[in-house]
């Protein structure tokens, strides 16, 4: 069967992509294929069980409505967070477009105002500290809807898909693309052992972070020009919220960016979490990452977030997927496939952290998906350096950060570093083939994800509007 357009992959992109698709024409044959399942059937049995259960298909990864469905679902309001495809679209189309995504949100319930418009002497006496300490605050004005609250709103947006025709294929892997003359045909997909085609001269590959590793492979197999991007490898960090009370309640989320003093090597802040809880993504076997989420009804008493160090590699290397998946296995073969645990004041004392050390300190963890020990043992010493730097001049903006009650949760990965070159309107250099989001290499973030989608559609249409 032929569409007028593809989706490969149900996330932030594909789905706002989708809406929009529908809201310019809605004759439109549109198809969303997606490996996990649908919104409603994407359920975790750690949520009953309290353990993972390593199941093939991680329904907080995968599924109808993206990662984001399970994260904390953080909305920035400005092209300054999220990625950067400003560098590709004028940034005033990038906001606008921003504030138009914002109006779909409020049209599907969520009508709470951004935190971060107005300063007041708290944000300010921040800011100062961070400008002393040689950190960039990125202070963007940011809507929360939390874990609970944003599986409420897409699941009125994908129920109203449903109802204006737009079709889902679930449970299936993108193996390929359909090319012939430089030009889209569709989609390769396997369900069940079969092989599957899917037809359409207008296809958006969305795949987000947990499928950037296929987008490199099949760019490289089809001829999609790209080169590679960055990798952020790091930590996620769980404190009590006490020490994070001013940043929580006057910021929600401050976004740092650090240089470091013996690399030059950027640091930066990522997905805070005021009173919320680490997760554990299984991405495959052997590859098990930290992450983290906060709800709106449901708190613990810590706040977690990423510290990330981005690191873009120079030729003649070109395997930055595998050196992070290599670093990813490592940690997982320590630990037996769970999350590597260490106390900020061990990691410092160079000693092991054990499940005895941590009960003398004044956090407990929200996880149980993690084994205690020596993070060193599989990280490159050079991340190490930069983390254990970036967290003491954190210290000096946020008094305790850098205490032993720090909790250290390695390793925090993302899978973004295939950089595909599209031009304003998302399209790659075969015709009629798109491409948005993490997976794209110009997102990271909930924000851009919807834009580049929303873009790339407004110009499927119109193309489609002229035959």
């Amino acid at each position: 069967m032929k569409y007028d357009i593809i989706f490969l992959g149900g996330g932030q992109a594909g789905v706002f992509g989708a809406y929009e698709a529908m809201k310019l024409n809605p004759n439109l044959k549109v198809l969303i294929i997606d490996k996990g399942r649908m919104l409603k059937e994407r359920v975790c049995p750690k949520e009953k069980l309290g353990k993972c259960v390593n199941c093939p298909t991680c329904a907080i990864i995968y599924g109808v409505s993206g990662a984001g469905a399970f994260s904390d679902s953080k909305f920035n309001l400005d092209y300054k967070v999220g990625g950067d495809v400003h560098k590709i679209v004028d940034k005033n189309i990038v906001n606008d477009t921003i504030n138009y995504v914002v109006d779909i949100y409020r049209k599907f319930g969520f009508n709470e105002e951004p935190t971060g418009l107005k300063y007041n002497t708290a944000m300010e006496e921040i800011k100062r500290k961070c400008i002393e300490n040689r950190i960039q605050l990125v202070d963007t004005p940011t809507m929360h809807l939390g874990t609970d609250g944003s599986r409420k709103l897409y699941t009125k947006l994908i129920d109203e898909l449903l109802e204006k025709g737009v079709e889902f294929k679930i449970e299936r892997d993108i193996e390929g693309l359909i090319i012939e003359k430089g030009e889209i045909k569709g989609a390769k997909c396997l369900y069940k052992g079969k092989l599957e085609e899917y037809y359409s001269d207008n296809v958006l590959l969305a795949m987000g972070r947990s499928g950037a590793h296929k987008v490199m492979e099949m760019s490289h197999k089809y001829g999609v020009d790209c080169t590679n991007g960055a990798i952020d490898i790091g930590v996620r960090v769980e404190i009590p919220d006490i020490i994070m009370k001013e940043i929580n309640e006057n910021f929600y989320e401050a976004k740092m960016i650090y240089y470091t003093k013996t690399y030059r090597d950027r640091m930066r802040t990522f997905c805070s979490n005021p009173s919320g809880f680490i997760a554990a993504e299984k991405h495959s076997d052997s590859i098990v990452l930290a992450n983290g989420h906060a709800y709106k009804n449901k708190k613990s008493k810590n706040t977690n977030l990423a510290l990330l160090c981005t690191k873009t590699f120079t030729k003649p290397f070109d395997q930055p997927f595998e050196y992070a998946e290599a670093i990813a296995k490592m940690s997982s073969m320590l630990t037996g496939g769970k999350l590597l645990l260490q106390s900020y004041g061990d990691l410092k004392e160079g000693r092991r952290s054990t499940d005895e050390k941590l009960e003398r300190l004044n956090i407990v963890p929200t996880t149980t998906d993690y084994v205690a020990g020596d993070i060193s043992l599989a990280c490159p010493k050079r991340i190490l350096d930069n983390i254990m730097e970036f967290i003491e001049a954190h210290d000096k903006i946020t008094p305790g950060f850098a205490s032993s009650d720090l909790l250290l949760y390695f390793p925090e990965i993302k899978f973004r570093s295939t950089r595909m070159t599209l031009n304003e309107n998302m399209m790659t250099n075969i015709e009629g083939l798109y491409a948005a989001g993490d997976g794209s290499g110009y997102g990271s973030g909930l924000n851009i994800a919807a834009v580049m989608g929303v873009l790339a559609v407004r110009d499927m249409v119109k193309k489609i509007s002229k035959k």
